[in-house]
């Protein structure tokens, strides 16, 4: 038996063992989340044998939607397949914001968000990100407890979380790169979601504290900017004071002598 007839065998039956298991992935994907939308009353769309379905619908009040998503590498020449779960929230925030677990920081990179801010936790990691318009706002929304209940969910095994409020509206969004091929481990991530989703809702008259809150960093940084025009003010006046010019000598009118002189 050659040595190139061993090789070939065994890519071949290494290319087939692949084959199907992906194939038993597929159908065992199919499967949970077809049996866990008809569970949840939810819609179930079949894309296909080999593609992955989507689902969508309402629980509690709340738009969830599972679907395929893709994320470009590093190398921007390929495409990672994840499953993703997202929840729309009901309430926004006064200003944008984006936090996000670190596989979503490439998105949250791409938005306008001029501040990047840090939260002061030791259960904040490094490769995690926030970004906002006013980090004095997003301070004061995330006390209460609502950021540990974040943090909880980003250190989920194998999952990229990311949290958006844009435009008045709320996004909170997992992606993983696990089939999700058990209905009960679908139901374990969409409850522990919709508890962080009822969490990061604003609660009564909250809307107006943080308007507050932006309106009065908005007021002293308008004073801080006044401020500073004035000193300069002060500095360009005090150097005009310090400058004075001589004042020019009168000049001397010729005398008599002087006129004999030149005649």
């Amino acid at each position: 038996m050659s040595l190139t007839f061993i090789i070939w065998f065994g890519v071949t039956l290494f290319l087939l063992v692949f084959w199907f298991w992906s194939t038993w992935i597929v159908i065992r994907q199919h499967r949970a989340w077809k049996a866990y939308a008809q569970k949840r009353k939810l819609r179930f769309y079949n894309k296909g044998w080999m593609e992955t379905p989507s689902i969508s619908g309402a629980i509690d009040g709340y738009n969830v939607s599972i679907f395929e998503s893709e994320h470009s590498e590093l190398d921007g020449r390929s495409q990672k397949r994840l499953s993703a779960i997202e929840i729309g929230l009901h309430t926004g925030l006064p200003v944008p914001c984006a936090i996000a677990s670190a596989g979503m920081v490439p998105v949250v990179e791409t938005l306008d968000l001029r501040q990047e801010f840090k939260p002061n936790t030791k259960n904040w990691d490094d490769s995690y990100i926030a970004r906002t318009n006013d980090s004095s706002v997003i301070a004061h929304y995330l006390e209460g407890g609502r950021l540990e209940k974040l943090l909880t969910l980003m250190k989920t095994d194998k999952a990229w979380v990311v949290v958006i409020f844009l435009n008045e509206t709320g996004l909170l969004r997992l992606d993983t790169p696990l089939p999700l091929d058990n209905p009960r481990d679908i139901d374990v991530l969409v409850k522990q979601m919709l508890n962080l989703a009822k969490a990061l809702e604003l609660k009564s008259g909250e809307d107006k504290d943080l308007l507050r809150k932006r309106l009065q960093t908005a007021s002293d940084k308008k004073v801080l900017d006044i401020d500073e025009d004035l000193l300069s003010d002060d500095i360009g006046l005090e150097l005009e004071e310090d400058h004075v010019e001589p004042e020019p000598k009168p000049k001397k009118s010729p005398s008599k002598t002087d006129a004999k002189k030149s005649t």
